[in-house]
């Protein structure tokens, strides 16, 4: 796991790393990497992308806002934890969905608790799924799987640029993945809600503007189920 601290004053990079290294929840192979500012940090993510980025707001020059929204927009997976000394940029920072924020000067336990909480959605996100058809294995990750489609006892999983397809029942996976994060919205369809984009009165739509069948007496539970799923991942 690859943690980065950016931030333009050399004591509050030392203050955090500091408190990073006292967390219980603090991974044993975790790397720490130091930035002084949005561009550096930039240059190397491009390279060598972090797992998990603490980002000051308040920078000189290019902002932990600015910073945030250039690596977003590229790199919709990394985890965002941004460190202020003043709420009022909180909410300017909800469009570049960060996991959460923490206020300086930083408190351990405050830092522990979201760590602990960043940790578990790395996890999630690196957990992977083995298919196999006609002979032919595949290791898909469960964080590019967009949604499922069961048809005729053949399952199929698309991502964004690909479509693979197995032999089995919706139901089963249905069991397997919704702790990361799927939803079911119809009998035949499985949707990974970090790609919704929007609900209709019987269709849930992708971030690429893919129509899902929703079922009309499922629709309240979905929104409640997505709901509970922004606020626990997009805040």
């Amino acid at each position: 796991m690859r943690i980065a601290i950016c931030d333009d004053e050399q004591i509050h990079r030392d203050n955090l790393k500091t408190v990073l290294a006292e967390c219980t929840s603090m991974q044993e192979d975790a790397e720490i990497f130091e930035y002084p500012g949005g561009k550096s940090l930039i240059e190397e993510h491009r390279k060598n992308p972090h797992d998990i980025l603490f980002l000051d707001i308040e920078m000189e020059g290019m902002t932990g806002l600015e910073t945030g929204h250039e690596i977003r927009s590229k790199d919709r997976n990394v985890i965002i934890i941004y460190v202020t000394s003043h709420e009022k940029y909180v909410f300017k920072s909800f469009r570049i969905e960060p996991f959460d924020y923490i206020l300086k000067p930083v408190d351990i336990e405050k830092v522990n608790d979201v760590l602990r909480r960043a940790t578990a959605k790395y996890r999630e996100q690196h957990h992977s799924i083995v298919i196999t058809f006609k002979e032919q294995t595949y290791t898909l990750k469960v964080r590019d799987i967009i949604y499922l489609e069961s048809n005729l006892r053949h399952i199929k999983f698309y991502t964004d640029n690909n479509m693979y397809m197995c032999l089995g029942k919706l139901d089963e996976y249905d069991k397997r993945l919704s702790q990361y994060g799927f939803l079911r919205c119809h009998q035949s369809f499985l949707i990974n809600m970090g790609f919704i984009k929007s609900f209709n009165r019987d269709t849930v739509t992708t971030v690429n503007n893919v129509e899902i069948s929703m079922s009309t007496r499922k629709k309240q539970d979905c929104l409640n189920a997505f709901n509970d799923y922004i606020t626990r991942h997009m805040v």
